[in-house]
């Protein structure tokens, strides 16, 4: 395992394979939820073990409820930050005849305030922007972010709720410094 050269000790390093071997198949299944391609989850999953090699130090024992949640967090990021990149590379360009008939309006944004909505979305706190990359960026259901970030359904749609209000509140702010 290559990864291992990463580690400096060799108490980290037992505790590195055993993180790996206890818990790979459940990275691999929270990764494969929310990339929908096993092939992508395998390499999220590696990504979040380089990761957790390069940070030792914030790694609780392998059996902790508490480790168990620190993996899976690393993975759904990991997992997000290749959701993204993948779809960073596909072209942005919509045309008008492959867009589906039911579309209705369509709203279009200045590059300048596109930013600013992705500066907001950065800047929310993260138990909101995580709620709303899972929902907006990776189209999973409320069901779904309820399961991987163990929380109940009815948390996740006020998180969603309360996200949006924050955002609605910083677009305002934002428009009132464009009219000033």
């Amino acid at each position: 395992m290559i990864l291992l050269m990463m580690v400096d000790t060799p108490e980290e390093k037992r505790k590195f394979v055993i993180l790996y071997e206890n818990y790979r198949y459940l990275m691999l299944k929270v990764a494969a939820d929310i990339l929908h391609d096993y092939q992508l989850a395998e390499d999220a999953v590696q990504e979040a073990f380089v990761r957790v090699a390069k940070h030792m130090e914030n790694v609780g024992q392998p059996e902790e409820t508490a480790t168990k949640r620190y993996l899976i967090t690393i993975t759904k990021h990991a997992a997000i930050d290749l959701y993204r990149r993948r779809n960073r590379l596909q072209s942005r360009e919509i045309y008008m005849d492959e867009l589906p008939e039911e579309t209705g309006q369509l709203t279009y944004m200045a590059p300048e305030e596109e930013h600013g909505v992705l500066d907001i979305l950065k800047n929310l706190p993260p138990k909101y922007r995580d709620i709303f990359l899972l929902k907006y960026s990776a189209h999973l259901e409320n069901q779904e972010i309820a399961r991987i970030c163990g929380l109940r359904e009815g948390t996740i749609r006020q998180r969603i709720a309360r996200g949006k209000r924050l955002i609605e509140k910083e677009l305002e702010k934002i428009k009132k410094g464009d009219t000033e």
